[in-house]
């Protein structure tokens, strides 16, 4: 073959010497992990110039392999067929999956970046909006533009939309933005130029069947941002845009948007098309058998729970009460949930009262011990009970099931007469605080009770010794304990919350300025 180098500058092409070429990525992490998987590499152990952000990368590669794009680090064949296509990878997925009716409205919406983008402030929809899709209504605006003052016609080779004078006017008065349509023909050209298909002439408007479609085509693969309620399936709030068209009553899939409102709040918006609840529950995934236990005492029974999953949204969930015999793969689950129900003293079992006092009596031995007084020790409390529910095949043979559990009296007197000696309270200036003893990372602990004028007058002299560790709680109010591990610790915490209280509070207007 042969080279030419057409320059301004004055080269001796024998002095020219290859030099190896320098590889960068650029884009957003989606775009750079299907970029590396088609190319078989992980950027994590490439030399870049720009440093990778190895936590989104991460993240987009796990969101890939599981729509199936990526496996070991490869593009999948599905994959091959969305990176060939000349759009976001979104768009790619639905273009590869769309009938053929559907192809001009992804082929179209692929290439507009946003109803809110593609018009101006003021705007006139009639006759085009789609009520909750601003995807279709922007279609088909792009649609009227064609079908009215556009011709097919080829620029450089590529068939493609071009349009007559008129197309100015047209845009005026509907408020739409003459570069977003030329943007749109170029790129829904290319899109059809890879498919290997004909551009129509003529585009077809956004028909009830053909809305329908839509929404199916969407709710079945999902490639979008999902909002449902208002809300990520990570719990972020994330409103309907306000020049979106989509509607708030269901899902909203399509783009998110972050921005600062006016206070400097980060604030998210969605603009897309919305999806009933009925759609989204029609395709939602039922999640592996759980068995739980269910109704109040005189009522309770075993059932399985399916909950109802739909990208990433727990929807709700389905209960199925176990009537009979409990189904064999089931078996040990339930036997779990038995066990724990016990242990909890939630059960209307007969032995339940008797078991609550002897589980309480020997975890109190256990604590005091530090954990060493291992026949007292929980999992093995525990597996005792287990055992004893091995050949429950019912409900009904739960409740018949004698439940026998050894008590304090399995410990040497002279083990429990050491432990039951162990202080209770500690006596603080004629004041008592009462002590707990738990077991902490495998060590006893001696943790002390305190109300908030027992910690202030507390000092190190006053404090008994102790076999263990001690370590502090302090009460205040409804709100969680505050713990601290020695005194200065504690009375350090003390301070700190009376600066805290000591500040001045800013008051904030929430009227308007008159």
């Amino acid at each position: 073959g042969e080279v030419t180098i057409l320059s301004d500058r004055d080269l001796v092409f024998e002095q020219l010497r290859p030099t190896p070429p320098e590889f960068q990525l650029a884009g957003d992490a989606e775009r750079v992990a299907i970029t590396c998987a088609a190319l078989g590499v992980d950027a994590r152990q490439l030399d870049l110039p720009v440093p990778l952000d190895r936590t989104a990368y991460r993240r987009t590669l796990e969101l890939l392999t599981r729509r199936g794009l990526i496996e070991k680090g490869k593009l999948t064949r599905y994959g091959r067929e969305v990176e060939a296509l000349p759009v976001e990878r979104a768009w790619g997925e639905l273009l590869v999956h769309a009938d053929q009716e559907l192809v001009p409205i992804v082929a179209v919406c692929s290439n507009i970046d946003s109803l809110h983008r593609m018009t101006r402030e003021e705007r006139d929809l009639h006759g085009v909006a789609v009520s909750g899709s601003d995807h279709l209504t922007a279609y088909n605006l792009y649609a009227e533009a064609v079908n009215q003052h556009g011709y097919l016609g080829e620029v450089y080779g590529l068939p493609r939309h071009l349009f007559e004078e008129g197309l100015a006017d047209w845009a005026e008065r509907r408020g739409v933005l003459l570069k977003a349509i030329e943007d749109t023909a170029l790129g829904t050209a290319s899109v059809y130029r890879s498919l290997e298909l004909p551009l129509p002439k003529q585009l077809p408007y956004a028909s009830k069947e053909l809305r329908k479609q839509w929404a199916e085509l969407l709710v079945r693969f999902m490639p979008f941002d999902l909002v449902i309620d208002e809300h990520t399936a990570d719990g972020q709030e994330a409103r309907v845009s306000k020049t979106s068209v989509a509607g708030s009553w269901g899902a909203v899939a399509g783009n998110l948007r972050f921005f600062s409102d006016r206070f400097g709040v980060p604030r998210a918006g969605i603009e897309g098309t919305t999806l009933s609840y009925d759609l989204i529950r029609e395709h939602a995934g039922s999640g592996p058998p759980k068995v739980v236990l269910i109704g109040g005492r005189k009522q309770q029974r075993l059932a399985v729970e399916r909950r109802r999953s739909y990208f990433g949204f727990e929807l709700d969930a389905e209960l199925e009460p176990l009537d009979g015999e409990i189904p064999a793969e089931l078996r040990r689950a339930a036997q779990d949930v038995m066990t724990d129900a016990l242990l909890a003293g939630e059960t209307a079992h007969p032995d339940q009262n008797r078991l609550r006092r002897t589980l309480a009596e020997m975890d109190d031995l256990w604590r005091r011990s530090g954990g060493t007084l291992t026949v007292a020790a929980p999992d093995v409390l525990r597996s005792k009970i287990y055992l004893q529910l091995d050949d429950v095949a019912s409900w009904e043979d739960f409740l018949r099931t004698r439940i026998v559990l050894e008590g304090p009296e399995t410990v040497d007197e002279e083990t429990r007469a050491r432990l039951a000696a162990l202080p209770s309270v500690l006596r603080i200036r004629g004041d008592a605080a009462p002590i707990d003893y738990e077991v902490e990372d495998g060590e006893g602990v001696a943790r002390v009770r305190l109300r908030e004028g027992q910690a202030r007058r507390l000092r190190s002299d006053e404090i008994i010794l102790f076999d263990r560790p001690l370590r502090f709680a302090l009460q205040r109010g409804r709100h969680p304990p505050i713990l601290a591990g020695s005194i200065p610790e504690l009375h350090e915490i003390l301070r700190r919350g009376a600066k805290q209280e000591g500040k001045p509070r800013k008051h904030h207007r929430t009227g308007r300025r008159r």
